[in-house]
């Protein structure tokens, strides 16, 4: 395993509504740093991040997934996360780890309760460990 500076590590939350894309797009991110060589698909259940037979089964995340890449000499750690109000332990955790988030929103049904939820999340928790 190859080993990187602090300075070359990026930890990256994705936070969303159930259903409006992290793990494809997690997926995706991987496929095109080409650390797989394949696109895997949440309905099929062969994406990188929902490889838990639970997750699998009801076609969503559960768990926090770390989905590791490298892009331009740098290691970036993607933390997909549930988007469902019973697992927001799992995206809390993630986001006290991350540097960055990403908040995705579906095209067609814009803000929804799920992204209420989590927007102020970052902001809250990096306030908290200044203040």
């Amino acid at each position: 395993m190859k080993n990187y500076k602090s300075e070359q590590l990026r930890n990256v939350v994705l936070l969303s509504h159930g259903g409006a894309g992290k793990t494809s797009l997690a997926e995706a991110m991987l496929y095109d740093s080409g650390a797989i060589s394949r696109l895997g698909r949440v309905e099929e259940g062969t994406t990188v991040s929902d490889y838990d037979a639970e997750e699998i089964r009801r076609k969503i995340s559960v768990n926090t997934s770390l989905v590791p890449y490298e892009w331009l000499e740098h290691k970036v750690n993607v933390l997909d996360t549930p988007g469902y109000a019973d697992f927001v332990g799992e995206v809390k955790g993630a986001v006290r780890a991350a540097d960055g988030a990403v908040i995705l929103l579906d095209a067609v049904s814009g803000v929804e309760v799920g992204t209420e939820l989590v927007w102020d999340m970052p902001t809250k928790l990096i306030c908290l460990e200044c203040c």
